[in-house]
Order: structure tokens, then sequence, then C-alpha cells
């Protein structure tokens, strides 16, 4: 499947922190893709869009976009069974786990990102980002210890693997990886929860592109600072 433009543009905006530009190009990439009858490529921007309402619940607590998000992840998921897009399904059961994170569901979160984990056909370094997810989401159920194990293991696959991808991408992942588990283990293990936020640091302050982890790494580090 080949990317449109609006789409490629949508994906730049939205990791410039451009959330409502991002959501005007995600509707002339689905207008483009539907033209072309491109059910890969419209199941993509639906992910996508679907992203992009996560980031801007995040950023406002207005349930509006967890609930439009939602519905993106499972009409994602509805193309992806009803035009056999195999190597999509992964990826759908991925956008689902993290909408049922935004609503404390940590049970079908789990289970979501086992159906990612098992359907997944991608890079052994994006399985990583699949992985830590997945650990998250355990770990906030309770199982801690089970949760920790596949949060240390995701975060491995992303760096031996890291060649696999753009820079930038292993840079988010890793990055990722290492604030998830710096905020989990804050009160559980909080010298360990500080290595993981230096290390996190170090690599953002590397990549003047990761504008959003920057926007999130300043929000955990005060966190930090008021414990």
């Amino acid at each position: 499947m080949q990317t449109n433009s609006f789409h490629q543009q949508a994906e730049v905006a939205r990791e410039q922190d451009q959330h409502l530009k991002a959501l005007k190009l995600i509707e002339e990439a689905f207008l483009e893709y539907q033209q072309r009858q491109d059910y890969e490529g419209f199941a993509q921007a639906l992910q996508s869009r679907c992203l992009t309402y996560k980031h801007l619940f995040l950023l406002s607590s207005d349930q509006v976009f967890a609930t439009l998000a939602q519905k993106d992840a499972e009409a994602s998921l509805v193309l992806v069974e009803l035009h056999n897009l195999e190597t999509m399904r992964g990826s759908s059961y991925f956008r689902l786990g993290e909408i049922a994170m935004l609503f404390s569901d940590y049970s079908l979160a789990v289970d979501h990102y086992r159906q990612a984990l098992t359907n997944y056909a991608g890079t052994n370094c994006e399985k990583g980002d699949y992985r830590y997810h997945l650990g998250e989401a355990l770990y906030r159920l309770g199982k801690k210890e089970e949760g920790k194990r596949e949060l240390e293991q995701g975060l491995k696959e992303i760096q031996d693997y890291s060649q696999e991808v753009d820079d930038f991408l292993a840079h988010v992942w890793e990055s990722g990886a290492h604030m998830r588990l710096a905020k989990l283990l804050k009160d559980d293990e909080p010298i360990k929860a500080k290595q993981h936020l230096v290390a996190a640091q170090k690599i953002i302050a590397a990549d003047p592109k990761l504008i959003i982890r920057k926007r999130q790494l300043v929000f955990l580090t005060k966190k930090f600072k008021n414990t």
C-alpha cells in the first residue's frame, strides 16, 4: 500500500503536536483512499485519526475524544475483517488496546494487546513497542511481575532491533518504554524508576523531532520532583 500525501502530511502534523491540522488532512486522505478503493490505506488512516483523537483526549481529558478514538479503532478492525487485510489485524487490535487503556479497562486492554501480538506482522522493533504496552496493561491490572517482564522484554526488543526502522520511530518507542517503566515503578522501585527517567531524558534531548515525547517528559519529570 502506498500512503497518500495527505496521510503523510497528517502523520507529520500529529507528531508536531498539531492535532487539528492532522484531523483536517486525514479527511482529505479518506477521500483519496475511497476514490481508489484502497481499503488498507483507509484502515490505516482510521488508525491514524484514532491516535490523533487519543492525543487530544490526553491533552484535554474530554471523553468525546476518547469515544471518537474508540469508534475509529473499531471501524479499522471492521475494514480489516471485511477486506481480509491480514497484515493489519495486529495494528487494529493494538489501537483497541490503547483505547481500552484510556477507559482504564486493563483486562480488556490485555486481551487486545495479546491479540495484537498474536496477529503481528511487522518489524521486531515495533513488536517491542506492542509488548511494552501489554506490560503496562498487565502491571496496572495488578500482575506487576509479569507486567514488568513484558515491559523490559519489549524495551530490549526495541533496542536490539532498532536498525530495522527509522531512527525517529526507534527513539519514540524506546523513550516511551523508559517513560512507562519510570512512571509505573516510581513508588515500587524508585531508584530503578529514576534510572529509566534519565534514560528517556537522554534519548529525547538527542532527537529534536520528539516533540510530543518532550511535552510528556516535562509532565512526568514534575511528578518525580513533587515526591
